[in-house]
């Protein structure tokens, strides 16, 4: 069964198993410039004056911060404002401040807010797309997981996968293609729409970690939040 999250992206509920991808799609705009830099890495609770800079700038845009609220406070609307930031930039679109960055201002992010806010890019206003996940399905025996799911545009498929917590680091810059732990596995046909992808060799009765990923020709990508599965007995 798979249920409609957003505008943009699906819940997927199989089994026992359930993984979970969000993608806000929000146009920056025009924004004006604002001189201002930030040296510090912000994050939930974080304040002061690269706070207000960070608010005054973001709020430039309605899309990515509605409220436009200047407090100095990192609260829940300035992470939703960065998350949305980071996902029209093609930084990072999904994950948590701890596992991808998502919501936080890291070094990537920090890095193209200081040259936005300087005046220094003219993309300001480029909107990164993503392939749109859909139907992913899990079927399991005692020492095997196929995987299958669907794109709406041509995609290589990947899988990630151990049986210890699986960690997806913060993508370098847009359009790179950031660190995932656990074992690697393809679905071997290139760029497509469909994609199964099987892992064997398992062992019976034992808890598996997941990561699901696709990238397209741009690489642009979606993924599957980390999730698990375990094997029969």
């Amino acid at each position: 069964m798979t249920t409609l999250f957003s505008a943009r992206k699906n819940i997927a509920l199989t089994g026992t198993f359930f993984a979970l991808f969000f993608v806000l799609s929000f146009g920056v705009g025009s924004q004006a410039a604002f001189a201002a830099t930030i040296d510090t890495q912000l994050d939930f609770g974080s304040t002061g004056q690269e706070v207000r800079d960070l608010q005054t700038y973001l709020s430039t845009n309605v899309s990515l911060y509605p409220s436009g609220l200047v407090t100095g406070y990192f609260g829940a609307l300035t992470r939703a404002g960065v998350e949305r930031f980071q996902t029209v930039q093609g930084i990072v679109s999904s994950g948590t401040p701890a596992t991808t960055g998502y919501g936080r201002v890291g070094p990537t992010t920090m890095a193209r807010l200081n040259v936005l806010m300087s005046g220094g890019a003219s993309n300001q206003s480029t909107l990164y797309t993503v392939p749109v996940l859909s139907g992913v399905t899990l079927q399991r025996s005692q020492t095997s997981a196929t995987f299958s799911w669907s794109t709406n545009e041509p995609t290589t498929g990947q899988i990630y996968w151990s049986t210890s917590p699986i960690r997806a680091d913060e993508a370098t810059g847009p359009g790179q293609t950031p660190y995932v732990s656990g074992t690697l596995a393809l679905d071997g046909n290139g760029l497509q729409t469909s994609h199964s992808v099987t892992i064997s060799n398992l062992q019976s009765n034992t808890l598996y970690h997941y990561f699901v990923r696709s990238i397209d020709a741009s690489g642009d990508m979606s993924v599957i939040l980390p999730s698990s599965f375990q094997t029969a007995q």
